[in-house]
């Protein structure tokens, strides 16, 4: 049985460490505790203002950047698209800035955006194979002309058709035919990709626009892999095809990177990853002006194998 002396004695002891707990606080660990925290706060504010002084000071060479591309543009795309028609493919994670930009820069270049297509999350999905598969078969069923193989893969067959629908290779594009017509209705109607507005001629460029990456990484490489079927097999039924995207979209997973990746995509393909900044909006008009003299390169600040812009050297480093 416990005693009523053991309740006594353990309560005194609580109450004794508490006091001492009070006593330390309040006494010799006062001052070292106090100073600890007021140095700690000190240094945080400090480490939050350096911050905010690099991000404006990074802000404001980023405006000096875009500032610079855009005075320098006129000279430098003066003519480079005279006499060509290019049309836009928007993926779905582009930036609508930037495609209207770019749409400002074909015409600074001399050239004429002949419309814009918007391409649906259920083309470049995986899951949405065995649609692109039976529509591309009923599309090329009743579209007279086309040479595609008969074992050729869902999204070659469906890029040989976005080819025909949007594209040409004769220099100055192609009316909107019948032909045309019946493909965007077949595409339009499932949702895998529509007109922005309306398309007037058929471009002999094509230029994909993309975005971040988005998805996890099973969802990101099948969506690399899907644009760049598209991509290639675009670019074999018009006179060139460049895309471009954010540096995001250099990086593994990214729509850019697998093109770099693919050695034949590679060799057809044009690829620009600074599309989020004003200059890398002009690389891209000047890649479309290479690809219009049949080259093809990669270009950018991430692993771009032909340096920043046409005409520079790939970084060693």
């Amino acid at each position: 049985m416990i005693s009523f002396r053991y309740h006594i004695v353990s309560i005194v002891s609580v109450f004794l460490a508490l006091a001492v707990g009070v006593a330390l606080g309040g006494g010799p660990l006062k001052g070292t505790v106090d100073n600890t925290l007021v140095a700690q706060v000190h240094s945080d504010r400090q480490v939050k203002r350096d911050l905010k002084a690099e991000v404006a000071a990074l802000r404001t060479d980023n405006r000096f950047n875009d500032d610079f591309a855009g005075t320098v543009a006129p000279r430098l795309l003066r003519g480079a698209l005279r006499g060509h028609v290019v049309t836009l493919v928007v993926l779905p994670t582009a930036d609508p800035g930037q495609v209207a930009s770019l749409r400002h820069l074909v015409g600074v270049a001399g050239g004429t955006v002949g419309g814009t297509m918007r391409v649906g999350k259920k083309l470049v999905d995986v899951s949405g194979k065995q649609l692109v598969d039976e529509l591309g078969n009923q599309l090329e069923s009743r579209t007279a002309g086309l040479d595609i193989p008969a074992d050729a893969a869902p999204y070659d067959r469906m890029g040989a058709l976005m080819a025909r629908a949007i594209g040409t290779d004769s220099k100055g594009g192609a009316a909107v035919d019948n032909a045309a017509t019946s493909i965007l209705a077949g595409l339009s109607t499932t949702n895998l990709m529509s007109a922005e507005g309306r398309l007037d001629r058929r471009g002999d460029l094509v230029l994909f626009v993309d975005g971040p990456r988005e998805g996890n990484a099973s969802a990101q490489q099948s969506t690399s892999a899907i644009v760049t079927s598209l991509a290639q097999a675009v670019d074999a039924g018009t006179a060139g095809v460049v895309l471009a995207g954010p540096v995001d979209s250099a990086k593994k997973g990214g729509a850019v990177k697998a093109v770099r990746d693919d050695v034949g995509a590679a060799k057809d393909v044009s690829t620009v990853d600074t599309l989020g900044r004003t200059a890398g909006q002009v690389v891209a008009v000047m890649a479309l002006a290479g690809q219009a003299a049949g080259r093809a390169g990669q270009y950018g600040a991430i692993d771009a194998a032909n340096g920043a812009m046409p005409g520079a050297s790939a970084s060693t480093s």
